[in-house]
């Protein structure tokens, strides 16, 4: 086997039995509270502190998602870097 299959092989095993280690153990979830409807409104009053609860629950949720897309772009780009990386070791300091 070449030097440069033994070198990849290795690498893609490292890779593969380190990564579920530094992964995260536990799905994110949101924190947010989901306003409760009432059966009835009895005054505007208790419409309008509704339709706050239900504005404050969705910017709680998209406050959230935008979280966690900022977060899914770091980890993408992390991927991309580390691919980068080793294409360059691949064909600049291996060959």
């Amino acid at each position: 086997m070449k030097f440069k299959q033994k070198v990849f092989i290795a690498s893609i095993l490292a890779l593969t039995i380190s990564m579920p280690v530094l992964s995260d153990m536990f799905t994110p979830s949101h924190s947010c509270s989901k306003p409760i409807k009432p059966y009835q409104f009895n005054s505007q009053w208790e419409l309008d502190n509704f339709n706050n609860d239900v504005d404050m629950f969705k910017s709680c949720i998209q406050d959230f998602i935008d979280e966690q897309n900022r977060a899914a772009k770091k980890h993408a780009q992390a991927a991309d870097d580390a691919i980068e990386e080793w294409n360059n070791f691949v064909n600049y300091e291996l060959n």
